[in-house]
């Protein structure tokens, strides 16, 4: 029963610890334009389904990003990011575009799976997968809307720099493989359809993160751990 007790409490003092020794932060997306290709499926016969390739112009946007590891002597750590971005187009098949090429807006939830590869008090430099799932609508002249989803899977390559116990900056790079979907309406005749298709493209984010709760010697938490269990009981 007392050792029971005893890893009851553990578990008790582990999970707040663990819970609190994290880090979250604002952050400022970049993204260095990118392309595609889309298939315009149209809702009237008599307007043929064509292929185009597309161009993004460079944007940034703004985010907020929560963090498990920003600073600690571990080797994972998983990073979640929420961003907005206005996009536009460049180029409609190699031509530059012209008229309204204003794309929406873009809201995107980042999925970060990081690696340390070198870790000490000042500095982790992180490598490892990364999962994007982003929502963008659009809305115009002559009852033009359109609604579009995307699923993209990226390598992604990171630095954390700590600059105190609170503050640490952070910037990583990414260059994103997607698959897109979506749909667009008028009020134009003949105008209306969906679309699907292939994206790609490198993205900057640069981060300004406060951890909470870190120490980069994981023994110190364990020791400190201990003497509250001992203590108590």
């Amino acid at each position: 029963m007392h050792r029971f007790k005893r890893v009851v409490l553990t578990l008790l003092l582990a999970l707040p610890m663990s819970l609190s020794a994290a880090g979250m932060g604002v952050y400022v997306p970049v993204s260095a334009g990118g392309s595609g290709s889309l298939t315009l499926d149209y809702d009237s016969d008599a307007v043929a389904d064509r292929d185009i390739d597309i161009d993004y112009k460079a944007a940034a946007g703004l985010g907020m990003a929560y963090d498990s590891n920003i600073g600690r002597d571990r080797l994972f750590n998983y990073r979640l990011g929420l961003e907005v971005m206005k996009r536009e187009l460049e180029k409609v098949d190699g031509s530059s575009c012209s008229g309204d090429c204003d794309l929406g807006t873009r809201i995107n939830i980042v999925h970060t799976f990081g690696f340390g590869l070198l870790r000490t008090q000042t500095v982790r430099l992180w490598v490892g997968p990364r999962i994007n799932m982003a929502y963008e609508w659009d809305s115009g002249d002559n009852g033009y809307s359109r609604i579009g989803f995307e699923f993209g899977v990226a390598p992604a390559l990171g630095v954390n720099v700590n600059l105190s116990s609170v503050i640490s900056l952070a910037a990583d790079l990414d260059y994103r493989f997607a698959s897109t979907a979506g749909a667009w309406d008028s009020d134009l005749p003949l105008d209306g359809g969906s679309y699907s298709g292939k994206k790609r493209g490198a993205t900057a984010r640069f981060y300004l993160l406060f951890r909470f709760g870190e120490r980069f010697d994981q023994s110190t938490d364990v020791q400190q751990e201990q003497s509250v269990i001992d203590q108590s009981l």
